[in-house]
């Protein structure tokens, strides 16, 4: 027993498992990375078929594979099984003449001869796959190949890793964002963010008190893990004023305080921030809002009429003795307010347009979720170049009955 196993109590087999199930929502997906490793590794060895192997509880399956043509098979018929138990790369140039092969269903069929693995580790230096060749008939490789392969095996590695670290990243992130539509009488609110990268710099938030609504978009320069970092913490500065705003304290005064909180940390990443925030009343409609170097906010009245909600204000973190300035206006019956991030101009063919394609998408939307939905298809078209944020506020035409508060 290892000291680190004398000390949490858990064999190392138990350990390999948590380490595999923390993977788990990672691999499931699009590997693209891990693809063009095990693509290339079938190229360069000349085998019938490559993979990234996962054991995970009485089962292997493939997050990668190239030639394979199976997504799973039982953990019990593997030759990674042994690889991972041994910790250490395993080749097997004739499985057919080793004992404890030979009795393998793929080996007893004929259809794997050679084998090659080399596991796969995580950050912690648990084993948390192999990586493999493959191939029908028996086989060797000299010291040149086998370099080849335990170079290809490390950059595997390393891919899954990242994929790992930045899909929980991304679902960090994503837990931080409004976990559903929010709906009170006559208004509904929703929102979306699709970063370029596993994260993004791009931020939303709504929330409900006192019968006003508080809603913000902000957009960290740059995009990617750093950016994402940022964007954590402008949303959670942002959202602790959620109970002034709702009170009624002045936007421009409660912007400039932020903005003062974060301006020592956008100073040391060389980064700004834009924002667009407002306070609406939901009772009447009355909207105060704020625009901090963003311009991307517009109200669309239920007439057609597009009215841009901009100011002059600088973004957060260009020169640290700003102030921002609150403005108002009105959201009637049957208006929209639409936000979205600059990563939304790369969507359309031409971006002095993207307003009258909004406006036209927001006028045949019934609620904020098909306009989110009608943006995604854009993206589908022309994938993002920059993360694309969409925060949309419908009042309906008709009133309806008291707003109530929702968190």
């Amino acid at each position: 027993m290892t000291l680190h196993d004398d000390h949490i109590g858990a064999p190392a087999e138990q350990r390999r498992q948590r380490a595999v199930d923390s993977l788990h929502d990672a691999l499931h997906g699009d590997n693209d990375r891990l693809d063009r490793i095990t693509r290339l590794a079938r190229s360069v060895f000349g085998v019938a078929a490559t993979s990234v192997t996962v054991l995970d509880h009485d089962r292997a399956w493939f997050p990668s594979e190239s030639g394979l043509g199976i997504a799973e098979m039982p953990r019990s018929q593997t030759l990674c099984d042994t690889a991972q138990a041994g910790d250490e790369t395993l080749v097997v140039e004739d499985a057919r003449a080793d004992p404890r092969f030979r009795h393998l269903a793929p080996v007893a069929d004929g259809s794997l001869v050679f084998y090659a693995g080399r596991p796969l580790h995580d950050h912690l230096g648990n084993v948390v796959g192999t990586f493999c060749l493959f191939d029908g008939a028996a086989r060797t490789l000299d010291a040149e190949q086998r370099r080849t392969f335990d170079d290809l095996a490390a950059w595997a590695e390393q891919e899954l890793v990242a994929s790992s670290e930045m899909g929980q990243a991304r679902q960090v992130q994503t837990s931080l964002f409004p976990s559903q539509p929010l709906e009170s009488g006559p208004w509904s609110v929703d929102g979306m963010c699709l970063p370029a990268l596993a994260v993004g710099g791009d931020c939303y938030d709504f929330g409900l008190g006192g019968g006003v609504l508080h809603v913000g978009v902000g957009d960290v320069m740059g995009k990617g893990t750093s950016a994402a970092l940022l964007g954590a913490g402008a949303r959670a500065a942002i959202r602790a004023t959620h109970g002034a705003v709702t009170a009624g304290a002045d936007l421009g005064v409660i912007a400039t305080q932020v903005a003062r909180s974060l301006t020592p940390d956008l100073e040391r990443s060389e980064s700004f921030l834009t924002v667009f925030e407002a306070a609406v009343d939901l009772e009447d409609g009355w909207t105060r809002w704020v625009d901090a170097g963003s311009g991307l906010a517009a109200q669309v009245s239920a007439d057609g009429t597009i009215t841009y909600l901009t100011g002059d204000d600088r973004p957060f973190g260009v020169l640290p003795d700003d102030h921002w300035t609150e403005h108002t206006t009105t959201l009637e019956p049957g208006d929209r307010l639409v936000v979205i991030s600059d990563g939304v101009l790369d969507l359309v063919e031409d971006q002095a347009l993207v307003w009258e394609d909004l406006a036209v998408a927001t006028r045949a939307a019934a609620t904020p979720a098909d306009l989110l939905a009608e943006v995604r298809r854009w993206a589908e078209v022309r994938p993002p170049l920059d993360d694309v944020t969409v925060l949309a506020v419908f009042r309906a035409a008709d009133t309806g009955p008291d707003v109530e508060d929702s968190a």
